[in-house]
């Protein structure tokens, strides 16, 4: 931020630790069962609490691979299923996840091109997966959520390092988005539309969808259109609109599913969708100084294509107790524009003009068996295939004037083409080894090969890196003991991998000051451990999750200025900036979701939310002061109930958060700077229902920010919105 860059330099690695704790989760996967290896477990039986169904009770499948209900997971899982969805009617995926404890939103100033960032890793190190399928998207930003919400049946969410299971990205944790198939009867319509006066925008979407004997199928649209953000006049609007803040979207999807096999056992479905988005960017005016007069930048294409196919056999036979296998073929084509004018005289003006025109190609897929050869152990095996490519076409113009000379103009450009292919082999085995106990391990080996295929500046073929290879096995340990009544406590290990990313490996980019980042193909993957401890508790109207994190990172990648011994190009300006592995990070807190349903009446008070600290390592110094909140989250009363004779609800809470620091080191000064973000609290107002058969009608009205409150959440994420009110309805036929 204020354009500062992080300075380190590289530091000597110590494996001893992990290698124990990796030696001891494999000692564990292999001796729990005479033969220990295993994918995807069969529907544990829930535990009612005496009030009925609770989210504690919800089936995932993304902690475990397995289907076990969120109170019987190891792992921190949080799920937000169809009724959630259609009562937040968020205009973007990530918002509807802003509420799950140690969520934070993330747009970096793209406001329709939102990331998540979980338990304050980057939303770089998330793992973002569609039916199970990875979105890729090698930025240094991360991967942006572009599915319509409309089309979701429901989200889970891994919070910590979740690599064993879930890909070589889930540092952070992962995000499973799970979409609709047919509905129940062979014909039934759906529209839905949603204003929202912060930006004076629109949705609107319709979807067909059925079953007719064993085929099922759905096929959907939606349009947006955003204008710019309306916030509370202040240090961020003078007018009360962020310029810069507007965006639109539209997609299209479809499903195609058929079930065969004597007893309907066997499923497979073809899916495919297409998501188009343009946005601007939002220049936070703090970074308009000196020499810098203007910035601008602009994201008018972000294109995603896919095809997925998938097939799931359950109950092949007493040793086979599931089979699932997928693959899928995905382009996201990308164009970035960034303008920057300096006045570093009065009588000197210097624009620059940067743009990156991108397109990646990602295709794998998943093969994966469950087996159960003993009543105690349930076990999975799988492998994983995943290539991405990147080409990536970079264009850099300077201008620079002297008074009223004419001005004199350089231009440069680049072009790259990479690769990385990563094959993996996964195994977990769920043994219940004793009364109430189950102790779930997991291990997962990658293999990853990066090539750099063609590369050209100015127009003018250039030597390419050669290729690189690497190896890595990360493993994973939890335990969950039910023998309190209505009570699971779990402790869980797990180990976190990404791998660099393209553009860090291979392509040089300029953007802002006009200073160049070089790539560095000799980049190790960063790499992450994590210890939680939780409790979870479900009875007399009591739902409780609560649970104890710390976590180690190591190998980061950061840039460094090009100084001698740096590793910049030969004739690099000190000026510059080159990747390296230098920074590492801790983090611990808890976090908290509960609730308790008043008896006797229909009032539900509420609380969800985290406390977090994380501390940020460099090679000259460390900082707790990482954009990170020590406590955010949501509470307040829910009512559920029957008005005018159709079902209705309504909800008053505050969201709030605890103010951020960000230390950075000045690239041009070598000087420490911290910056600053006040705490906020927003007082919030919702209520909605649903009337007629079937509940075919289904509104909602949200009052944001009522007391029109200026606040910031972090510096990656642009002003939040001041009062407003968000007004949905949706219909099926």
């Amino acid at each position: 931020m204020n354009g500062t860059t992080t300075l380190a330099s590289q530091k000597v690695k110590d494996p001893s630790s992990q290698t124990i704790f990796r030696t001891a989760a494999l000692a564990l996967l292999f001796s729990a069962a005479p033969v220990a290896i295993g994918v995807q477990a069969q529907a544990q039986s829930q535990a009612q609490s005496q009030d009925g169904v609770t989210w504690l009770d919800t089936i995932a499948v993304v902690g475990t691979r397995t289907e076990t209900s969120v109170q019987d997971n190891p792992a921190s899982v949080s799920v937000v299923d169809e009724e959630q969805i259609e009562r937040k009617s968020g205009e973007s995926i990530a918002e509807l996840l802003r509420d799950v404890p140690g969520v934070e939103v993330v747009d970096s100033s793209a406001p329709g091109m939102k990331r998540l960032s979980i338990r304050g890793e980057s939303s770089r190190r998330v793992t973002i997966l569609v039916d199970g399928q990875e979105i890729t998207d090698h930025s240094t930003y991360g991967t942006p959520i572009l599915v319509d919400p409309a089309n979701v049946e429901r989200i889970e969410v891994v919070r910590g390092p979740a690599s064993v299971l879930h890909g070589a990205k889930a540092i952070g944790g992962v995000i499973n988005i799970i979409t609709k198939r047919g509905a129940d009867k062979p014909v039934q319509a759906e529209i839905g539309g949603t204003y929202d006066s912060a930006t004076s925008g629109w949705k609107g979407w319709a979807a067909a969808s059925g079953t007719v004997g064993n085929f099922d199928y759905r096929f959907s649209g939606s349009l947006d259109d955003h204008g710019d953000r309306r916030v509370p006049k202040g240090q961020y609007s003078s007018t009360g609109r962020l310029d810069g803040t507007s965006f639109d979207n539209d997609n299209i999807s479809a499903h195609l599913g058929y079930t065969f096999g004597d007893a309907g056992n066997h499923y497979i479905a073809l899916k495919a969708e297409q998501h188009r988005l343009s946005t601007e960017s939002w220049t936070d005016p703090s970074y308009l100084t000196y020499p810098i007069t203007g910035f601008n930048i602009d994201l008018p294409q972000r294109d995603l294509r896919k095809v997925g196919l998938y097939y799931d056999g359950t109950d092949i036979s007493d040793l086979v107790r599931k089979v699932h296998v997928d693959a899928y073929y995905q382009t996201v084509d990308r164009l970035f524009m960034n303008e920057v004018v300096m006045q570093p005289l009065p009588i000197m003006t210097v624009g620059v003009e940067s743009t990156s025109d991108d397109r990646n190609v990602n295709y794998g897929g998943t093969a994966q068996v469950d087996l159960q050869f003993h009543p105690d152990h349930y076990t999975i095996v799988g492998l994983h295939y995943l290539t991405d490519n990147l080409k990536t076409a970079k264009t850099s113009t300077t201008s620079t004037r002297m008074g009223m000379a004419p001005p004199s103009v350089t231009s440069s450009s680049g072009f790259d083409d990479a690769s990385i292919h990563t094959v993996s082999a996964f195994a977990q085995n769920e043994w219940s080894f004793a009364e109430d106990f189950k102790l779930t391990t997991g291990a997962r080996y990658y293999y990853t090969r990066t090539e750099h295929d063609y590369s050209e500046q100015n127009s003018v073929a250039v030597p390419t890196h050669p290729s690189n290879s690497d190896g890595r096995l990360v493993t994973s340990a939890g335990l969950t003991y039910t023998g309190l009544p209505d009570t699971t406590l779990r402790a869980l290990y797990s180990e976190g991998y990404i791998t660099p990313t393209l553009l860090q490996l291979f392509t040089d980019s300029s953007a802002g000051r006009g200073v160049v980042t070089y790539g560095n193909p000799d980049l190790d993957a960063e790499t992450s451990r994590n210890v939680e401890v939780g409790a979870r508790y479900n009875a007399g109207g009591v739902v409780f999750d609560a649970a104890a994190f710390y976590t180690t990172a190591k190998d980061y990648i950061t840039s460094i200025s090009c100084t001698p011994g740096a590793g910049c190009p030969a004739g690099a300006s000190a000026a510059n900036y080159i990747y390296v592995n230098a920074d590492e990070a801790t983090a611990y807190g808890l976090e908290l979701a509960a609730e308790y349903t008043i008896p006797g009446t229909a009032f539900t008070p509420y609380v969800t939310g985290a406390w977090m600290r994380r501390k940020l390592e460099f090679a000259s110094y460390s900082t707790y002061n990482s954009n990170t909140p020590a406590l955010s989250g949501r509470f307040g009363v829910r009512w559920e109930g029957e008005v005018a004779n159709h079902d209705a609800w309504a909800d008053l809470y505050v969201r709030a958060s605890s103010g951020v620091k960000l230390t950075t080191r000045n690239g041009t000064t070598g000087l420490l700077e911290t910056d600053s973000l006040s705490g906020y609290g927003t007082l919030n107002f919702a209520f909605g229902g649903a009337f007629g058969d079937d509940d075919k009608f289904r509104y909602g009205v949200h009052f944001n920010n009522i007391l029109d409150k200026e606040y910031r959440s972090s510096f990656e994420e642009i002003p939040g919105v001041g009062r407003s009110v968000e007004v949905s309805l949706r219909m099926k036929f």
